[in-house]
């Protein structure tokens, strides 16, 4: 089985074992854009490798599924993301995947579910507040504008950024799976140690998303 074909089988187990960024490096996409895209994955250049889970590679999304099967490409809800505003977006059964772009200070907001399918969520970013708990907070104010009084959870900065006995130490690649009308989120936590894109990477667990009530 290719890694194309474990990615679209078990996206969390493959994400376990490797390290995926939300970046469209093949290029094609406006991240800004909420909307449906069908991907599967690619390593990236130089093939980096993971200093904690050695048989693993660094992945990253990409539309070009040229030569792919079903086995092998998947469709996704992907949401948007701008500089200090909010992207919203309804999910539905037309998905099995959700993707936003990598994390390393915005908030994801999910909103209720009732099993049709049927999510709102929303990646807020106040990067001219300047980081720390001054920019969450102003995230949390723009997502109970985007919820409008309606009950919502996040994924704050600190549940995926904070590792290793420091903080601020890992990107997050937060993530949801349609299980059968239900939307389940992870977060995917992984640190680049090189400044280049080839250089070695930390991963950090892949686990169910640490929700705050809003």
């Amino acid at each position: 089985m290719t890694a194309q074909q474990d990615f679209v089988r078990d996206p969390v187990t493959f994400m376990q074992q490797n390290i995926l960024r939300c970046q469209f490096f093949d290029g094609g996409v406006k991240i800004s854009d909420t909307q449906p895209l069908v991907v599967t994955v690619k390593v990236m250049n130089g093939d980096p490798k993971i200093v904690n889970r050695p048989d693993g590679k660094v992945y990253y999304l990409t539309t070009d599924v040229t030569g792919c099967d079903h086995t092998s490409k998947v469709p996704i809800f992907w949401l948007g993301y701008k500089d200090n505003d909010t992207v919203r977006g309804m999910l539905n059964n037309n998905s099995p995947l959700m993707f936003t772009a990598n994390m390393d200070g915005c908030t994801l907001g999910v909103g209720s579910q009732n099993g049709a399918g049927g999510c709102l969520v929303s990646h807020a970013n106040s990067k001219k507040s300047g980081g720390g708990s001054g920019q969450a907070l102003d995230q949390h104010t723009q997502l109970r504008d985007v919820f409008d009084g309606g009950d919502f959870w996040t994924v704050d900065p600190t549940s995926y950024m904070d590792g290793m006995g420091g903080t601020h130490v890992f990107k997050g690649t937060n993530f949801g799976v349609n299980q059968k009308g239900w939307w389940m989120f992870y977060t995917h936590r992984w640190m680049q140690m090189g400044g280049s894109s080839a250089g070695s990477y930390v991963h950090g667990g892949t686990d169910e998303a640490n929700f705050v009530p809003g």
